[in-house]
């Protein structure tokens, strides 16, 4: 049949029991007339309940302020049992004295079946810490009352060991879990104790040991216990009396990630008296104060140096971070201190070799049995990872202090790594300025900060701390995250990149040695070509592509320009070089074909000032060497060569900038062959005569212009001509131009041809790969006089064109004759005639128009008229039809016609 339950109150000392047996059987009555149990199997069991022994209550952290009652939630234990064991042949009375009495004084031994709520969430079973021991109950079978005032004692049962004192009870306890409350902050009221610690302890206890009790009492109000235990990253330690916890400590050793600081998360309750503050009173309650901190316990750490994290030391500016008003961690093992909204901001200091940076930024509490934080948690952090710091240079790579690796940085983002050894803090990306970029081309485009992050190469090398001499570090270490690159463009500002050249490219990295450079067009690219057409889109150099001048058939490979920033006398100064950059033909662009290669020397930084001192002073020079122009660019044969030992653009402080041209040659070929004279006093006097100069906003020109009194070219005679040589640098997106010019449209010079004479100039531009602009014009005639006395006349015929190609690459031809004559008789008479026709030809869009004009003048000596006969413009090519234009002539035109002039001219003769 089913074991029955009695229950044992005794009233005088509040002894309430239920009880049940097995193993015994009832053998008559005793003295007091009461049944008698006795132990009739070696398993007789004596079953013990207690009513619950432990209450759960919510935390606060201060006293109350209130109107009125405070109320606040709480929970009871479930009720426990004890199992003991009673030896056979063992009699016990059925009634409170005798049942207390055989569990007593060892008589009766605790059963491992045993097990009791205490504290709230815990069902514990109490065993002996030594082994071999058994654990018995201590208690008094009677009612305990005080001699003077007959006051009696709260029964109570103490579990001890065999061989426990009365300090010790010598017991360990094996906790097995309950639950946790449901009970949340609301208020004045914070969560219970021990709220997602009871996983922990029952895990901790299972695998490492079992926390020891040294007090472990029974009540009918409540049981009281004091346990502790210490595991490898955790500890508890709890107090409680009458069924009222008193002191809960509990504890996790764990890291600050990704810092690694080791810290100790505490979380500790205790009862105190607080004050509760009303209109109508002033009271106390002992209520529960939660206090929660972080303890660090190595705030300075050293050696923290990786690849990817560059300061040598981290330090946690603080010990105990109290985390009062913080949102309760669901898990203490991990968390964020004051959860992922309010989190806590940790004032840290890292130092890169002598440089200090300080900040702010939240941190996670990583308990060491957790390898690193869990994938919710990381996200929630993210958003609080990257921590601003005032502008700093850094040096991000730490290898040697080469003078791409020192930036001046503007934020922070950190994450952590584990290179299965150990974790290491780690730098996931920064925000940094370029100062060479921003002192180069000021404007905002190069103030704000750029994210960077460490290349793929350099990550791969955490674990393995670098050296100076055998530096496994890539030469490109660290990459923008901007798919487009950060632009560098000099094309609008191409004097503060020595005039002639105008870099321009998209930074996908920053070089070592090289600073902001294209990672792709670096020497040993599979495609160098390709890959610096790519590069270098829009990059000029005097005007024509820069990328398809740079020669990559030379060894070493051409590499990018270097843009850094170095140390000179204790002072930064920014620096661009791109030095012996061998160029090859391209367009209109040729090397000489002997002597030194054509060649960019580029040097933007500080010199020497001259001054002895030792001081330096900013300084631009660019040199572009040992080149040609020709007209018209290949495969067409040249009849026009411009060369030049070299073109330099100078630039300093209080100094305008200027233009310098060294050896300059003038070759005529082809068709021009003729001209050989005329290039040699030309090159003659550009050799004795210096150059002309001017600077403007817009740009520097520097130019020859001479004169030639005299030059034969077979038949021709040219009389009166002034050359021209000049170069523009332009400071703005404009391409540098080179001109070469004989005499002017105002000023033409004379040409003699035979018996023929007339004049004419030349006008020749060249503007990178922009169809050159070529002007000329030639006219040339004779005429013939006869003077009889009584009668002289005249004649005369010249013709005359004109060409001019633009540089859009429009053409435009015009073409003239001009045939005439006088008559004069007794110098009273006399007629003259002029015609002049004329043709142009446009193309763009195609047009060839003409245009006749007679002029007849007539002089009666009392009596002259001019008449002029104007055909208007005839369409021959182009246009509506190629008939006389009436309906569009200006009244200009129509009087010019000479409609009016025409009839009076015949009716003076009709009369």
């Amino acid at each position: 049949m089913a074991a029955q339950t009695f229950l044992i109150v005794r009233s005088d000392d509040l002894v309430v029991l239920a009880l049940q047996w097995s193993g015994f059987e009832i053998r008559g009555q005793g003295p007091s007339a009461l049944p008698l149990l006795e132990a009739t199997d070696s398993r007789a069991i004596l079953t013990v309940a207690f009513p619950p022994q432990a209450i759960l209550e919510q935390t606060t952290v201060s006293g109350f302020h209130t109107t009125g009652l405070v109320h606040s939630d709480s929970r009871l234990a479930s009720s426990g049992e004890l199992h003991f064991r009673v030896a056979i042949g063992t009699v016990v009375e059925l009634s409170a004295q005798g049942i207390l009495g055989a569990l007593a004084d060892g008589r009766a031994r605790l059963e491992p079946t045993s097990g009791i709520e205490m504290p709230w969430g815990l069902r514990v079973l109490p065993l002996a810490r030594t082994p071999g021991a058994d654990v018995v109950s201590e208690h008094t079978d009677r009612p305990v009352v005080a001699t003077r005032s007959g006051a009696v004692g709260l029964w109570s049962m103490r579990l001890r060991a065999s061989d426990g004192t009365p300090d010790d009870a010598g017991l360990s306890i094996r906790p097995t879990f309950v639950a946790d409350s449901d009970i949340l902050a609301d208020g004045l009221f914070q969560r219970p104790p021990l709220e997602g610690w009871r996983n922990i302890i029952v895990t901790s206890s299972h695998d490492f040991s079992p926390p020891t009790a040294t007090r472990l009492e029974l009540t009918a109000l409540g049981g009281s216990l004091s346990a502790a235990a210490q595991w490898p990253s955790d500890s508890w330690t709890h107090e409680m009396v009458l069924g009222r916890d008193e002191k809960v400590d509990v504890a996790a050793r764990g890291t600050l990630w990704p810092f690694g600081f080791p810290a100790v998360y505490q979380d500790i309750t205790t009862r105190e008296f607080l004050p509760v503050h009303n209109p109508q009173s002033l009271g106390c309650v002992a209520g529960l104060v939660k206090r929660l901190a972080l303890v660090i316990t190595r705030p300075l750490l050293s050696g923290t140096r990786t690849p990817t994290f560059p300061f040598d030391e981290v330090e946690i500016l603080g010990r105990v971070f109290p985390l009062a008003g913080s949102a309760e961690p669901p898990d203490p093992h991990l968390f964020i201190p004051g959860a992922s909204l309010t989190p806590v901001q940790f004032p840290v200091r890292c130092r890169a070799g002598d440089t200090d940076v300080e900040f702010t930024i939240p941190l996670i509490f990583v308990s060491d049995t957790r390898q690193a934080p869990s994938p919710d948690v990381l996200a929630q952090w993210r958003p609080h990872a990257t921590a601003r710091i005032p502008a700093t240079r850094i040096d991000m790579v730490g290898a040697g202090g080469r003078p791409g690796d020192v930036l001046e940085v503007h934020s922070l983002t950190f994450s952590g790594t584990d290179d299965g050894a150990a974790r290491h803090p780690d730098v996931e990306s920064f925000g940094a300025v370029l100062p060479a970029l921003r002192s180069l081309l000021p404007g905002s485009q190069h103030e704000q900060a750029r994210t960077l992050r460490y290349a793929p190469q350099l990550r791969s090398l955490v674990g393995r701390v670098p050296d100076t001499e055998r530096s496994p570090v890539p030469d490109v270490p660290l990459l923008f995250e901007a798919p487009s690159g950060v632009p560098v463009s000099f094309t609008g500002n191409a004097d503060r990149s020595g005039g002639l050249v105008a870099p321009k490219f998209s930074a996908d990295g920053i070089s070592r040695e090289l600073g902001p450079v294209v990672t792709g067009a670096l020497p040993g690219a599979p495609d160098l070509d390709a890959a610096l057409r790519d590069a270098f889109s829009g990059a000029t150099l005097f005007g024509f592509p820069l990328a398809s001048l740079i020669d990559t058939a030379v060894d070493p490979s051409p590499g990018p320009p270097r843009i850094v920033q170095t140390r000179v006398n204790d002072a930064l100064v920014t620096e661009m070089r791109w030095e012996r950059l061998r160029l090859k033909a391209h367009s209109a662009f040729r090397p000489r074909a002997t002597g030194a290669p054509a060649e960019l020397d580029l040097f933007v930084g500080c010199a020497p000032s001259g001054s002895g001192t030792g001081a330096v002073e900013p300084a631009t020079t660019c040199s572009l060497k040992n080149f040609a122009l020709v007209l018209p660019p290949p495969p067409m044969a040249p009849v026009l060569k411009l060369s030049f030992d070299s073109v330099t653009f100078t630039q300093g402080p209080g100094r305008a900038p200027a233009v310098a041209l060294a050896g300059m040659g003038v070759e005529f070929a082809g068709a021009l062959k003729l001209l050989q004279e005329l290039q040699s006093q030309l090159e003659s006097l550009i050799g004795v005569r210096g150059p002309t100069s001017s600077v403007s906003t817009s740009g520097v020109t520097v130019g020859y212009e001479v004169g030639i009194p005299k030059a034969a070219a077979g038949l021709f005679v040219l009389q009166n001509v002034t050359g021209r040589v000049k170069v523009t640098v332009p400071f703005v997106e404009k391409p540098v131009t080179v001109a070469l010019g004989f005499a002017s449209r105002e000023h033409p010079f004379a040409l003699t041809v035979s018996a023929f004479g007339g004049g004419g100039y030349a006008d020749i531009e060249i503007a990178g790969t922009n169809e050159p602009r070529v002007e000329f014009s030639l006219e040339f005639g004779a005429s013939l006089a006869i003077d009889f006395v009584v009668a002289r006349a005249e004649v005369h015929a010249l013709g005359g064109v004109r060409f001019l190609r633009r540089p859009d690459g429009g053409v435009e031809l015009e073409a003239f004759i001009r045939i005439g004559g006088s008559v004069e008789l007794l110098g009273l008479v006399s007629v003259s005639v002029e015609l002049r026709v004329s043709l142009t030809y446009l193309d763009d869009p195609p047009r060839l128009f003409g245009r006749a004009t007679v002029v007849i003048e007539l002089d009666l000596t009392l009596y002259s008229e001019t008449v002029t006969v104007d055909s208007g413009t005839f369409e021959l090519i182009g246009g509506s039809a190629p008939a006389r234009r009436l309906g569009g002539l200006t009244a200009a035109e129509r009087s010019a016609s000479g409609f009016e002039a025409w009839q009076r001219y015949r009716k003076a003769f009709a009369s």
